[in-house]
Formats: structure tokens, C-alpha cells, sequence
């Protein structure tokens, strides 16, 4: 990846963390109500697909973890694979039915209680990526010593977050750590910095 990519990719990582992470903080501390209620709140949309359209973005700049690959390169391509997927999966391909469908669905009849078959399949799968994607990137940070050991730590970090199982609105925590791992990769990435980094 050439440096100039790689700043460009850095900033796409910059730039959709915070859009992505402001689209989930808006849309749920300021939808009303709990569970199935948020879907009629009428920014709901609008927020959700703000979010989404960051998590497009940072897709776009994922594949600038591998420049930061080192002495753990294997580790890096698990990690970003399974990252990728799960981003894929849930934060994009869910976010639109969240986003989008739910609340169609919510003013048309309301939701229906029981999931489309195999969908309880699809989301233990994507969130098995996410949590293999973020202990292998961790890990493979920790090893490659090319980013500070912080961002290693956070990745691993978010996943002990995301299994408290934490109520709304903190549930979110665990992703915005996750994604300020991202940005700080990102901010590295923009600045052309792909040798060893201090601990």
C-alpha cells in the first residue's frame, strides 16, 4: 500500500468512526421509550442511516491495519477478515433493517415477534466474527509493536465491554471503544506512520 493510500485510507478510518459512532450516540440517547417504542421515533431513520453510512466509510478504510502488519502478519489478515465481515454483517446489513425496516414495519402493523428463520444463525455468526476479528487485530497490535499498545488493549477491551451485556444507552460503550481503536489506527495511518511505535 502506498503511502498515499494509506493516509487516504487512514482518513476514511478517521472520518467514519466519528460519523458512524455520532449516528448510534444520537439515535440512542435521544430516541424515546425502550425496545420496540425507538423504532417510531421519527429521527430514528435518519440517525441509524448516518451511522450506517459511517460504517461504509470505515469499511472503505479497514484494509489500512494490514500496512501495520509487522511481525504479526497472519494475525493482522484474521483480524481485518473478520472485522470486515462483521462490519459487513452487523453494523451495516442489520443497521439498514434497524434502520430502515423496523421502523417501516413498527408504523405498518408493528414488528413481529418471532425473527425470520435463520436470522438468529446470521447474527451469532456476524457477531463470532466480530469478536475473533477484534481479539486477532488485538493481539496482532499487542505482537506487531508497529501502533501504540493502547489500541491493542482497547480492541481487546471492547470485546470483555460487549459481553457485560450492558443496558441502553451504555451498550454503546463497547463499540465506541472499538471504534477509538479504529480512529487512533486511522489518525497513524493519515500521518504516514507505519514503523515501530512506542509503547
Amino acid at each position: 500500500m502506498t503511502v498515499n493510500l494509506r493516509r487516504l485510507a487512514g482518513w476514511a478510518l478517521i472520518v467514519g468512526t466519528i460519523v458512524a459512532a455520532s449516528g448510534y450516540l444520537a439515535a440512542n440517547l435521544l430516541a424515546p421509550g425502550h425496545g420496540d417504542e425507538v423504532f417510531r421515533y421519527q429521527l430514528w431513520p435518519l440517525f441509524e442511516g448516518i451511522a450506517v453510512g459511517g460504517d461504509v466509510v470505515v469499511a472503505l478504510g479497514l484494509p489500512v491495519v494490514l500496512a501495520f502488519a509487522g511481525r504479526a502478519p497472519r494475525l493482522h489478515v484474521a483480524g481485518y477478515a473478520c472485522v470486515f465481515a462483521a462490519l459487513l454483517m452487523l453494523n451495516i446489513g442489520e443497521g439498514v433493517v434497524e434502520g430502515f425496516v423496523k421502523p417501516y414495519l413498527a408504523g405498518h402493523g408493528g414488528i413481529p415477534r418471532d425473527e425470520p428463520s435463520g436470522f438468529a444463525v446470521f447474527e451469532g455468526v456476524a457477531l463470532l466474527c466480530l469478536v475473533a476479528g477484534a481479539v486477532c487485530l488485538g493481539v496482532a497490535v499487542l505482537r506487531a509493536r508497529t501502533l501504540p499498545r493502547w489500541i491493542g488493549v482497547a480492541l481487546l477491551v471492547s470485546c470483555l465491554i460487549g459481553a457485560l451485556g450492558l443496558p441502553r444507552p451504555w451498550f454503546l460503550l463497547a463499540d465506541d471503544v472499538f471504534f477509538a481503536a479504529l480512529f487512533a489506527i486511522g489518525v497513524h495511518a493519515a500521518r504516514g506512520a507505519a514503523e515501530p511505535a512506542a509503547a
